[in-house]
């Protein structure tokens, strides 16, 4: 069930039809799903992916709205997200990735593909809460205020994960990766990409 709310949320409302408001319940992609279980999968979220807010009253007497909190690929979602104008805002901006994503990447850079954002984290896997799944295999360190520089955008979603379109292209390019490592190989560079 958190899967496909997980889908809809960032994805699948205009393909499947949009959950507007006190229609999510009975949304044809979560039949089953009751308000119990939607608080129990928001509350039990170890990523922290989705923020519910009531809107006055009691359960029964008010409105209740859920939101995924990033990942969207609709482009007309606005999300709660706090602009970075320092790189000191932020402890680091890291993002997690497969060995076989890395050779495409190590060529154009990051890509946000269908995505609104490209997303980093701002710690490691396994110190992390979200923004970087727990099977990377390569870590790319990105040099914020150089990026922040050249005008790229920074975001601050409300569950941590650090947020960024990248260029016009949908790129955060080579050039802002001041450091790429092997997650396996205890912090030693891949060769070529030392800070």
């Amino acid at each position: 069930m958190s899967r496909e709310l997980s889908y809809l949320l960032r994805h699948g409302a205009k393909k499947r039809g949009p959950p507007y408001s006190g229609q999510m319940l009975r949304h044809r992609s979560l039949r089953g799903l009751d308000f119990a279980t939607l608080e129990s999968i928001v509350s039990q979220d170890q990523k922290s992916r989705y923020h519910l807010v009531n809107e006055g009253g009691a359960v029964e007497n008010s409105s209740w709205w859920i939101r995924a909190n990033q990942g969207h690929s609709m482009t007309d979602i606005i999300l709660d997200l706090k602009r970075i104008t320092s790189a000191s805002e932020i402890p680091m901006a890291v993002h997690g990735t497969s060995m076989v994503a890395w050779r495409m990447i190590s060529d154009r850079g990051l890509s946000r593909m269908s995505r609104n954002h490209i997303h980093l984290a701002q710690g490691f896997a396994g110190d992390v809460i979200s923004g970087m799944r727990s099977s990377s295999e390569v870590l790319i360190f990105i040099d914020v205020a150089r990026a922040l520089d050249a005008d790229i955008q920074f975001y601050l979603s409300s569950n941590g994960v650090v947020l960024t379109p990248g260029n016009d292209s949908g790129y955060l390019e080579r050039r802002f990766f001041s450091r790429v490592e092997r997650v396996q190989n205890n912090g030693k560079p891949i060769p070529g990409w030392k800070g």
